[in-house]
């Protein structure tokens, strides 16, 4: 399957404990033919996947696959048997992964265009994982669903705009995962009350959760944000990730 992949283990540093995690990432600019899709898919998934119109089957399809991987490489399975992965959507179309294991793991999952990401996780630490594209079609509609104190907040940074309005956006549905509410909570209700502008990403915290917080950080035209509990340290290998994926857009723009 020629597509763009990217995985890395997450250590999470708690004060007392200690944890891990397996983000994928993949990309592909061109769609899947149905004949990789019946390679991968569940029978269930495939179901759904016929349902589908043109457009939406290959963000699907990436999706999965990133998932898959991502469980693969966290339970460590010698020969990856993806099509045996059954990733459900539970009552609030969360992903839950219906697969004979000895430890409790939960995935979260994301995809947009030709680019999605997926994270593997323990289900006593839960983490949560958007990305959306950078695009002036969907300033109006951000603005329309933040605070005032946010739209101060964008402006009193040197951020793009688009990008900023972004990264909230992200942030908040990243957090909605971790909750399992999805954006059927009043947007407001996940207002953001601090940003912090790092070198190569943005941090952030809630002011109705102060438990969690959020690393935002682009990937081409897109942005990505990972909800976490506050309180966990872990790094993501960001440059390497811009890096590889990089290419994927400079193809795309040939």
């Amino acid at each position: 399957m020629d597509t763009l992949l990217y995985l890395e283990e997450l250590a999470l540093i708690r004060p007392d404990n200690r944890f891990k995690a397996q983000l994928c990432l993949g990309g592909r600019t061109y769609p899947y033919e149905d004949t990789e899709a019946l390679s991968l898919l569940h029978e269930q998934e495939l179901a759904y996947y016929r349902k589908l119109q043109y457009k939406r089957k290959h963000s699907f399809v990436l999706g999965r696959y990133c998932a898959k991987q991502a469980i693969s490489a966290y339970t460590r399975m010698a020969e990856p048997q993806l099509r045996q992965i059954w990733v459900q959507p539970g009552v609030f179309q969360q992903p839950v992964i219906m697969l004979p294991r000895t430890e409790p793991l939960q995935i979260t999952i994301t995809h947009c265009d030709h680019i999605a990401a997926a994270i593997a996780f323990p289900e006593a630490h839960p983490l949560g994982i958007d990305l959306e594209k950078i695009d002036s079609a969907n300033v109006s509609a951000i603005e329309s669903q933040i605070t005032a104190s946010e739209k101060q907040m964008i402006a009193d940074t040197s951020l793009e705009y688009e990008a900023a309005l972004t990264m909230l956006w992200t942030s908040k549905e990243s957090l909605s995962k971790i909750l399992k509410t999805g954006l059927m909570t009043p947007l407001p209700v996940y207002e953001i009350n601090h940003m912090d502008i790092r070198q190569d990403c943005i941090v952030t915290s809630y002011t109705n959760f102060a438990q969690y917080g959020t690393v935002s950080f682009r990937i081409g035209r897109h942005m990505c944000s990972i909800t976490h509990p506050k309180r966990t340290e872990f790094k993501v290998n960001i440059p390497e990730i811009q890096r590889l994926f990089g290419t994927l857009y400079a193809a795309d723009a040939r």
